[in-house]
Order: C-alpha cells, then structure tokens, then sequence
C-alpha cells in the first residue's frame, strides 16, 4: 500500500502543485486548506504517514498544529514549508519536534528528498513502537522484545519466588544484575546485598562474606558481622561468581547445604535464612574441568540457571535499547528538554556494530552522543567514532552480500566511505584503514583511473 502524504497550506494553488509532485512520486496525497480540518482528519482515523504543512496560515499557528499533531499521533514526521523571513521559527519548530522545513519557493528534488527521509524515519519509529508493544510484559527496567529476551522474563517470573540458588550467565555488559535484583525485588524478600567476588583479595573476602571476631587476625579490634548476616532473610548476589577463591569455596558449599556459617575465627555456627543468585561472565562448567572451581559447589548452586543473551544475538532491541537510553538522557539534570531521536543511517549503523561490550557499551554510546550533539536528530557522526566506523564496515558488508558485490568492489566502496568521513584526509584514512599512505595514495589512484568521478 503506498504511504499517505497530507499537504496543509491554505494557498490552493501551491497545495494543488504540492499534490501533484507527490502523486507523480508514487504516494497517495490529500489536502487540506487548513490546520483544524487536517486535525479534524486525524481524530476521525484517516490514514497519514507523513504531513507537510505551510508556517504561517489562518488559524492555528505552525508551533500550535505541530502541538497537536505531536499529541495525537506521536510518531508522524513534519515537513515545515516557511518563507525566507520565517526561517528562525521553522528552526525552533524542528528543535520542538518538526523533522525538516523548506524555503520557498520550493525545489522539487529537495521537496521529494524531505519526504523519502521523514518516511523512512517514520517507518523506523513505528517499527520501534510495534516492538515496544511486542515487549510490553517486560519486568520493570527491562527493555526486549526479542524471542531470546521473552523467554528470559518469562522464565525470571517462574523462578523469582523460589528459595533455590539461581546461576545467572552472560557476557560483561548484558545486564545480569539487573536480572538479579529484579529476582529479588519479584521475590518480596528483604534486603538486596550485592558483593563483587573478584574485587577483594582472598582474606578480606572471606571476612567480608563471613564476618570475623575480635582478635581474629591482625587488625580485628572488634567483631563484625558479614555480607550474608546482612542478607539475612533477603538476598545475597555473588557477582563474579568464577572468582571466589578455591579456598573459599567449601565454606559457600557449606552455607548452601547447611543454612548455617562461621564467622572467621569462629566455632559458632549461625543460622541463616539467605538466598543466594550468583552470576558469572564465565563457563562454570568449564571452571570445573579446568580444577578452578569445585563440582559440588557447582551442582549445588546450579540449581536455576539463566542466560542473558549477548546484544548481538538480539539486534531487534537495538532500537528499543538505543531510544530509551536517549529517552534517560533528555532526563538528566542539566540537559535540554528535547525529545530527540535517531536517524535511520545511525539506526543502520547501531544494528551492523557488533557490541563486545553489550547493553553498557550501548548505553555509553547513546549517552555520550546525546550529550554532545546540539541537534534533535543522532546521525552517525554523533556516534562515538569506533562503532560509526564499526557500523559502516557491517553495513557495507551486508549490503555487498545482498548486491553479490565482487570482493574488490567491496573494499572499494569501504575505502571511499572511510575517506569521505575523515573528511578528505588521507593520512587520518589510511591511519583508520591500517593501511600505509603509499598504499592508500595507490589504491586512490587506481580508482581514478577506473573511474574518474569517483573522487571528485
């Protein structure tokens, strides 16, 4: 079904022009005379994809119609048309929300440009919204709607209110507390005592865990209670689970199976009611095989076991992800109110970047680029520079396969496209590249000669 564009401009004759150019271009146009009877439109269901619409008209104000489009239908994209003196305000419009604005008179090729590049934009946040429907049953802070992370909520949501230990794996960066405090917070156990088994030496981490009583060691003035004293009645999460010393592994063990533990430099058994989600960026399995981790102690905390995918195995949320970390930043104390958005090139590029470092590094990302770019709309310069170059390569790639490209045609195309994004500087491209300048000069002049165009 081709895609509806709505013309609202009260001059009969530039509307009835607008309409031809549209229709000639393949979309379904229709026009209205003025801001109240496109509005009037939408309210009794009319389908429109994209409006454009004149500044200054009889009525409702170019910022008041953009208002109330902006209420009732979110996700439409606005093309301003405003003369040369009108120009500040079309400006202040697209900052409010307005996706582009032309000055008359009108070129017919930037007009129709417009148009393409506010429906696909539509097209990407209607995608975004579907998917957020799809995901709506999502814990609380989580954002998925991917097959993987589905089953992963429903799966959080039958073990939550277990007392039975819970394995969370996945790579660094996919979000595996978060899993565990909301465990937790499904639980309605008291309190939530996170302790990373990695980040202390052996003899502070098992008096931490433990606890330790006076004159236990050189330095114990006093007795103190530890971490799972803390949980008691609650949660003990185990972060880093494939760090805890071998030396320490049979006091977990014990905790496990016996509900009770000894403070260091202790006889005393204490009984305990504390459950325990331990998580880990490691193959435990292959911990035991290697001798780093104990078999028993595996068995007995693997008794649930979830896996948070990895962001490259779920590239759907990408969108999802990416518009609600930049929804957070626009939130921060200090920055601008604006709802901002990504382009579809930075979309592209954010889907094609292979993520090692997961929903953290995405969330890095957005935020970096939100703080930095002055406009509403993310392009892929905003980006940091290693995923713009990393999504550019990933997207080439894909579309070489798709095309059939040759190799040499693909390596063509990546050298030009790096080129053009460090902005001619052939030093800084070959640097990008790995490629020594000689190389680079070569290879340019080869292109020349293929296709003389090609760099001017």
């Amino acid at each position: 079904m081709p895609e509806r564009v709505w013309v609202v401009e009260d001059d009969t004759a530039l509307r009835n022009l607008l309409l031809e150019v549209t229709k000639d271009a393949g979309y379904e146009s229709a026009g209205f005379h003025s801001a109240d009877a496109a509005l009037r439109a939408i309210d009794a269901g009319e389908r429109v994809d994209l409006v454009i619409t004149d500044l200054m008209m009889p009525g409702l104000s170019g910022q008041e119609f953009l208002a109330q489009l902006r209420t009732r239908r979110s996700e439409l994209n606005v093309v301003i048309i405003t003369a040369f003196g009108s120009i500040e305000s079309a400006i202040e419009l697209v900052k409010a929300g307005a996706y582009d604005y032309l000055t008359k008179p009108l070129s017919t090729e930037d007009l129709l440009q417009a148009v393409e590049a506010g429906l696909v934009e539509s097209r990407a946040r209607r995608e975004v919204a579907r998917l957020l429907q799809a995901g709506a049953g999502a814990p609380p802070g989580f954002v998925g709607a991917s097959r993987s992370m589905q089953d992963l909520f429903r799966l959080m949501a039958r073990v939550a209110h277990s007392r039975h230990p819970v394995v969370i794996s996945g790579e660094s960066g996919t979000g595996k507390e978060l899993v565990a405090r909301a465990l937790h917070q499904s639980s309605g156990r008291g309190a939530f005592i996170p302790v990373n088994c990695g980040a202390l030496p052996e003899n502070l981490l098992e008096s931490e865990l433990f606890g330790h009583e006076k004159g236990a060691f050189t330095g114990a003035d006093r007795s103190r209670a530890g971490l799972f004293e803390a949980a008691q009645g609650g949660t003990l999460f185990l972060d880093e689970i494939g760090e805890l010393p071998l030396a320490l592994q049979p006091k977990l063990l014990r905790a496990l199976e016996q509900g009770e533990i000894r403070r260091v430099g202790s006889t005393e058994p204490r009984r305990l009611d504390v459950r325990i989600i331990a998580a880990t960026n490691r193959d435990l399995e292959d911990e035991v095989r290697e001798g780093r981790f104990r078999d028993d102690l595996f068995w007995r905390l693997n008794v649930l076991h979830l896996l948070v995918p990895a962001l490259r195995e779920r590239p759907e949320d990408i969108p999802l992800l990416a518009q609600h970390f930049l929804d957070r930043a626009a939130e921060e104390p200090g920055s601008p109110r604006l709802e901002r958005r990504l382009s579809p090139e930075a979309m592209a590029v954010l889907r094609s970047y292979p993520w090692p470092g997961n929903v953290r590094e995405l969330r890095n990302a957005i935020e970096q680029a939100a703080t930095l770019s002055p406009g509403t709309q993310l392009r892929p310069e905003d980006l940091p520079r290693r995923i713009a170059e990393g999504g550019r390569a990933g997207t080439l790639v894909t579309e070489a396969s798709q095309r059939g490209l040759r190799l040499r045609d693909l390596e063509r195309r990546y050298i030009l496209d790096v080129l053009q994004q460090a902005g001619g500087n052939k030093s800084r491209a070959a640097e990008i590249l790995g490629l020594d300048r000689k190389t680079l000069y070569r290879k340019l002049q080869e292109y020349r000669q293929e296709e003389p165009d090609a760099l001017s």
